[in-house]
């Protein structure tokens, strides 16, 4: 029997933001993109990159993990979780959008929408995606605005300097970067 709405149609489908990143580390910035996501989104999954595409370093996959993990539960969005599934889909070189959102396809819930998150900085060079056409024609997109323009670059910058980083990330993150030196200069 299908499961139906009390007027007898189909179930609305749920919305999946879809928001992977490097996460390297998690700023207020990523939060505010979170924000924006809050009123389109029934679920928002953050997935952290295993291997960027565009080959950018990272912190090691299992401490930005770690990072968002305390993150989420930082921002007490019954909406958020962390997706770390792309070392499933990693091979010997990078995983794209468009490999992270077929294999989310094939693990999301039924009736349900995967919606992809770019940022700013995405946005500008979507074109440039790997198979972004094909990622236009099978998926939507959301494009969030910087409302808040704190970037992970900035964070890292400053444990560098030791200077404090407060007003960049939320408080479990940060208290992770105290106990483990990750970006400080050595």
């Amino acid at each position: 029997m299908q499961n139906t709405q009390p007027n007898g149609s189909a179930p609305k489908a749920q919305i999946i933001a879809v928001m992977g990143s490097a996460f390297n580390p998690p700023t207020l910035g990523h939060a505010d993109v979170i924000a924006q996501l809050d009123a389109v989104a029934d679920a928002i999954w953050l997935v952290p990159a295993f291997a960027h595409a565009w080959g950018k370093a990272m912190a090691p996959y299992a401490e930005r993990c770690a990072m968002l993990a305390a993150f989420v539960a930082d921002l007490q969005n019954p909406k958020l979780s962390m997706q770390a599934v792309e070392q499933e889909i990693a091979r010997d070189g990078p995983v794209y959008s468009i490999d992270l959102l077929e294999y989310l396809e094939r693990h999301k819930p039924t009736h349900s929408r995967l919606l992809l998150v770019l940022g700013p900085d995405n946005q500008a060079a979507f074109e440039q995606f790997h198979r972004a056409a094909d990622i236009q024609a099978r998926w939507a997109c959301f494009f969030a605005q910087e409302r808040l323009a704190v970037r992970s670059t900035a964070l890292r910058a400053a444990l560098q300097a030791g200077e404090p980083i407060d007003g960049f990330t939320t408080p479990g993150v940060a208290r992770y970067l105290a106990d483990h030196p990750l970006y400080r200069a050595g």
